[in-house]
């Protein structure tokens, strides 16, 4: 069964706080280069959550 729309937005919250807190840590660690394609794979994963917002308030505007 399908996620309805507030369980999915909370979901990608969750996932959005995870991603934070490992930016949050990338940053204290001295930004390592080690850890520069795991922050490229974050930042991609953001805008992947916001387009998927996006995608939900959409309907709104029809």
């Amino acid at each position: 069964m399908p996620l309805s729309v507030s369980e999915r937005v909370g979901k990608l919250r969750e996932e959005i706080a995870e991603i934070s807190e490992a930016n949050r840590q990338y940053i204290l660690g001295g930004k390592k280069l080690i850890g520069a394609s795991d922050q490229e794979r974050r930042i991609q994963r953001l805008q992947e959550i916001m387009d998927e917002l996006k995608s939900l308030t959409d309907w709104k505007k029809t």
